[in-house]
């Protein structure tokens, strides 16, 4: 299992991000593999929430579903997956300085059956598209 944490700090009130970060149907807005995200029940984060995400990622697609396991204020933690991948994590926002936060975005990862020998390769380019999908969720709630 490959862990990926990445953290933005944002001039923006953890409300406003919160609504954004912490409602997965929001990520095609700022994730750019993602082709599709559903939930259900639809809206913010809850525990027992059912996603299915549309991820478009070197050159091949993933369909993984996952479900909101645990829930607080400012945080939601997720598990799940499919034949080829298994996930896990949590987003967090965190109250920061002059109504700034800190988003922490953490997934596990696990490539799986025909795959688990790719990991060193994709491993690092995942790494570079979450750093870079958190620079434009940044941008987004700024604008």
């Amino acid at each position: 299992m490959t862990r990926i944490v990445s953290r933005r700090t944002v001039p923006i009130d953890a409300e406003a991000a919160a609504g954004v970060f912490l409602n997965w149907t929001k990520d095609p807005q700022w994730r750019t593999a993602v082709r599709r995200m559903s939930a259900e029940p639809s809206g913010p984060a809850q525990v027992g929430q059912q996603l299915v995400e549309e991820l478009r990622f070197a050159g091949m697609t993933f369909v993984t579903p996952t479900t909101v396991t645990e829930m607080g204020a400012a945080r939601a933690s997720y598990s799940g997956g499919s034949r080829e991948v298994q996930v896990s994590g949590y987003r967090e926002v965190q109250p920061g300085p002059s109504g700034s936060v800190t988003l922490v975005a953490e997934i596990d990862v696990a490539l799986l059956g025909a795959l688990r020998p790719l990991t060193p390769l994709l491993a690092p380019l995942y790494r570079r598209l979450q750093e870079r999908d958190l620079d434009r969720l940044a941008e987004l709630l700024v604008t």
